[in-house]
């Protein structure tokens, strides 16, 4: 490590963030004659970007930070309540954010973080929502045996429609399997 890394109190200030737990980082994207001596990293929270050394990197990291193989979704904590969904960096299906930071995994297995440090504030985010069709949720009023909606993970709710193409999906790919074999 250099005389010149920052520390991690240092970096997370940087940031605006008080813990590393979503902080992305990674390499930037290479401009030009980028040559491996000069490749730049990156240091991202919901309010900053900062370009950092491979060894601030692994500072941040072995800090808690995220590699570029966990997804961070990002929303922000308001008066009003409010929950957002995003979508899954890795199949674009809705995840619903809810309203405490957590660790999760999507129903394509990507693994994400959820975080409240986005800012400014995006109220043009998605209400709780079908993780498939996108459709946002509503509270059926004819009682909970009614209710058109399947919690498929902990963040992930699938609307009837989409519950039942699964279902019928699932039906033909077995129907297939049995006539193959």
């Amino acid at each position: 490590m250099s005389a010149n890394t920052r520390t991690v109190e240092q970096l997370l200030q940087a940031l605006q963030v008080t813990v590393a737990f979503g902080v992305e980082t990674g390499r930037a994207p290479a401009v030009g004659a980028d040559h491996a001596a000069n490749r730049k990293y990156f240091a991202r929270s919901g309010a900053r970007v900062q370009t950092i050394t491979r060894d601030e990197m692994e500072v941040l990291r072995g800090a808690g930070a995220p590699g570029q193989d966990v997804g961070v979704l990002r929303s922000f904590q308001n008066a009003a309540r409010t929950t957002f969904s995003k979508r899954c960096p890795g199949c674009q299906r809705w995840i619903h954010l809810g309203s405490t930071e957590h660790a999760g995994e999507c129903f394509c297995g990507q693994t994400y973080r959820v975080v409240f440090d986005l800012s400014p504030e995006d109220w043009s985010l998605r209400q709780m929502c079908c993780m498939d069709c996108g459709v946002e949720m509503t509270t059926s009023l004819a009682g909970p045996a009614l209710n058109p909606w399947h919690a498929i993970n902990g963040d992930q709710v699938q609307c009837d429609a989409c519950a039942l193409k699964r279902v019928a999906s699932q039906a033909a790919e077995a129907s297939a399997r049995e006539t193959h074999m």
